[in-house]
Order: structure tokens, then C-alpha cells, then sequence
């Protein structure tokens, strides 16, 4: 295991196989070219070049470290007097990354980059962290040790004061891969033994209860345990999101920003089938491969509507009114699930916090002004910042004073609840480094009943 968290799997000598090294800088410089999403491409090239799973995970790890490093890359190469010819910058930059993350010595790294005629003193690269601890500006040296921009690590730094290196540094991890078992057709620990008979090793996720870890390189979407519907690919902070929904037996829920429906998938697990799910995303193309999904894991109580952004049309509106549940899992700046988005701190500018609360906030007002009496909403994001979270929740109550704030204790349960909960009890609150799932939030409120007069 690296100093980041990424697993050994993804060994030295694959990091440093010319041609692991030659499509790692393949990617760099394609993303480089035409931008969007570093997961979006990777998605869409890894399938044509018909990698071993061992292969496709060292690449997607030298492809996101580099991308993940990029400040702290740029900052120890400039210190190291590297003036580098166009063709060489990524290949000084990846292997600068392996320097920086410990994955190979500065000799040997310098040895291997092979630069043509420019020379880079690695050992400069490797001692970067003496220069960056002497820093006198505490939020620079903190932008530059975990390699965010500096707005961002003093959000970091005033928010979470000393845990600040803990919540970044997991947040800069590598992900566990986790699987949800489908509860419709086969249990965890039967998922478990199928994945054992086929030379997997798992163990089960820490607080979701159908929730497993897939140890190893393993392409899950080969898998016939996968293609049979029996699991989803699915972090264990998004099946617990899922799981405070709650709904009733035979119940209505609005699943008000479906994407491509991992939680709409495991509430309708949830349900047995049973009741009905109104799925609705603003998305066509995520609504699409929902449908896809629904499909492969044999659910029958969902439905699907694309919407506009600015407002649901009426018969949204009237689901919603009689709905049981509705789920908000909200437009945010995505900081939770860095792991897995490492490119996204680049993409994030200052002013995007009130873009994403405004849209925040509209999704709650309509929620709440569809929302019967004793039916819930279950608010969530994959962010750790409090304005997008617990502040929407508190401004929502105090605007509608017909809502409650329900504890996610009484949802869950003590005992269920208390390792995942904020210290208050009441908001769902997990993070990479105390509980090994992705930065996420979600809160439950509920709709008063009125009291029946004499």
C-alpha cells in the first residue's frame, strides 16, 4: 500500500511498464487536449484497448495520481530547475508523481524518465515536502501539500480547523471497490460465497448492511454474478443514503435526481419490488442507462421521466404530493467523492458554492411545497462543506416551520446510527478517513401532521 492509499495491486512494475507508462501519458494527453471528465474518458477508451482488470487499474492509478498531484507536480518540478521540452512535460510530471507518492526513488526515477536531453534533479522533486513545511502562508502550504488550490484549502482549513490534513488526506485516497448486493435475488453473504467461487475476495462493508468489498483487480462488470443482476457497483455512503429513505411497505417514492440510478435501484431493492419509484434527472442519457440498469437487475416498481431543470411538470408534481418519500440527491461541488473524481478540484471556482445552493435550495422549496403530512424528504449530497449541507437543511425548517428535522437515529437506530452520525445525532456524515466511504451528508425531515381539532 502507498503513502495515498493506492492499493498494492497496482505494483511499481506495472506503475513502470513502458506500456502501462506510454497509455498513462496517452490519457494525460488527451484529457489535456479535449478536457470534460477524466472518469468519462476513461470510460469510454478502456473498453477498445482490452486490458487485463491488473492493467486497467494501474492505468486509471498513474492517470488519477498524476491528475490528483498536479499542483504539487508543477510546484516540485519548477523547484528542480526542469525546463522541459513540449514532448517531455507528462512524462516528467508522471514520474514525478511516482517521487512524490513513494512509489519509486528518485534515481531510479531519473533513470526511467529517459528525457531526451533535459535532466531533472528527482532528488529535489523527492525533498519538495522540506520546502513546501517552510511555507510561512498556512493556507498556501496547505494548497500545496495536498495539492488543492488555495481557496479551497482555506474553505478546508476554517471549516475543519485541525482535522483538516485528515478529511483532505482521505479525501486524496484510493477507493475501496464496493459492491451492493441486490437484495432482490440473492443475500450478501450468498453474494459473498459466489464471488469466493469465483476467486474474489470480499469483505463485508463496514456499516451498510448489504454492502461488500471487493479485494484485488477485478473487472466486476465481467463478472456473471453482475450480468445476472445480483449486485451493483455502489460506495458504501451512498448505499447508507439509500438506506435512511425508509419507505413503507408498498409506498411512493420520488427519486427527485435520479442520475443513472444507484439509489433508485436500491430502494426498489429495498421495497421488494413492491409500491412504486418515480425516478426523474433532468439527464436523458443518465435516465437511459437507469433503464439499462433496471433491466439487468429485474425491478419492476420503477419509472422514469426526464424534467426541466427550472420546475416538475404536473404529473410529477401530483406524485410527489402523494408521495411517501421524496429523495433529494442533490446538484453539489462533488468534494466527497474526490477519490474517484480527482480532476473535479480543478474544475471548482469559488463562486460555484452559491450556484449549486441555489439550485439546492429550489429543489428543497418544491420538495417541501409538494410534501404531505408524516411523509418524509431525505436530502443528501456527496460533499463535506457545510453551507451545501446542514446550512440548506436548518434555512429549509426556518422557512417552513411545518417541517421537522427527523435524527437519523430514529430513522437507523441507535446503534446503526451513531458511527455514521454527526455528534448531534441528526445528519448522516461520513468521511474517507474515519469511515473508509466517499464525503457525504443527508438529513431526513418530515412533514408535521396536523393535529385533528377537538
Amino acid at each position: 500500500m502507498t503513502g495515498d492509499g493506492v492499493p498494492q495491486s497496482a505494483s511499481v512494475r506495472r506503475q513502470l511498464d513502458e506500456d502501462i507508462v506510454g497509455l498513462v501519458l496517452s490519457f494525460c494527453r488527451r484529457f489535456a487536449e479535449v478536457g470534460g471528465l477524466a472518469r468519462s474518458l476513461l470510460g469510454e477508451e478502456m473498453p477498445r484497448l482490452g486490458l487485463e482488470p491488473a492493467d486497467r487499474r494501474a492505468v486509471a492509478a498513474g492517470f488519477y495520481r498524476v491528475l490528483r498531484l498536479r499542483r504539487r507536480i508543477e510546484f516540485a518540478l519548477q523547484h528542480a530547475g526542469a525546463a522541459l521540452a513540449d514532448r517531455d512535460v507528462d512524462r516528467a510530471a508522471y514520474f514525478a508523481a511516482l517521487v512524490l507518492d513513494g512509489c519509486i526513488a528518485p534515481e531510479a526515477a531519473a533513470e526511467r524518465a529517459r528525457l531526451g536531453r533535459e535532466r531533472i534533479d528527482f532528488r529535489a522533486v523527492a525533498g519538495i515536502d522540506a520546502v513546501i513545511a517552510a511555507e510561512p502562508d498556512p493556507v498556501r502550504r496547505f494548497g500545496l501539500t495536498h495539492s488543492v488550490p488555495d481557496w479551497l484549502a482555506e474553505r478546508f482549513l476554517a471549516e475543519f480547523g485541525s482535522e483538516a490534513d485528515a478529511v483532505v488526506r482521505g479525501l486524496n485516497g484510493w477507493p475501496p471497490l464496493t459492491v451492493r448486493a441486490n437484495t432482490l435475488h440473492v443475500t450478501r453473504e450468498a453474494l459473498a460465497e459466489e464471488f469466493h467461487a469465483l476467486g474474489c475476495r470480499t469483505e463485508p462493508t463496514r456499516h451498510a448492511p448489504h454492502g461488500l468489498v471487493v479485494e484485488g483487480d477485478v473487472n466486476l462488470f465481467r463478472l456473471p454474478p453482475y450480468q445476472a443482476g445480483r449486485f451493483e457497483q455502489q460506495d458504501e455512503a451512498s448505499q447508507l443514503c439509500a438506506l435512511l429513505v425508509q419507505p413503507p411497505p408498498r409506498g411512493t417514492v420520488l427519486d427527485a435526481c435520479a442520475g443513472s440510478g444507484g439509489k433508485t435501484l436500491a430502494l426498489a431493492a429495498a421495497m421488494a419490488n413492491r409500491g412504486t419509484i418515480l425516478a426523474v434527472d433532468v439527464s436523458r442519457h443518465k435516465l437511459a442507462e437507469l433503464v439499462q440498469r433496471r433491466r439487468r437487475a429485474r425491478t419492476d416498481n420503477v419509472r422514469s421521466k426526464v424534467v426541466r431543470a427550472d420546475g416538475w411538470p404536473d404529473d410529477v408534481r401530483n406524485f410527489a404530493a402523494q408521495a411517501d418519500r421524496i429523495l433529494i440527491d442533490a446538484p453539489c461541488d462533488g468534494v466527497g467523492s474526490w477519490r474517484r473524481r480527482p480532476d473535479a478540484r480543478w474544475r471548482l471556482r469559488p463562486e460555484h458554492q452559491e450556484t449549486v445552493g441555489r439550485k439546492q435550495r429550489a429543489l428543497l422549496d418544491r420538495a417541501a411545497a409538494a410534501l404531505q403530512p408524516g411523509a418524509r424528504i431525505v436530502y443528501a449530497t456527496c460533499t463535506v462543506f457545510h453551507a451545501q449541507n446542514e446550512a440548506q437543511v436548518e434555512a429549509l425548517v426556518a422557512r417552513d416551520p411545518g417541517l421537522e428535522i427527523v435524527p437519523i437515529t430514529e430513522v437507523l437506530g441507535r446503534a446503526a446510527a451513531e458511527p455514521i452520525a454527526d455528534p448531534s445525532g441528526r445528519f448522516l456524515r461520513t468521511f474517507p478517513h474515519r469511515h473508509g466511504a466517499d464525503g457525504f451528508f443527508a438529513a431526513v425531515l418530515r412533514r408535521r401532521r396536523i393535529p385533528r381539532a377537538g
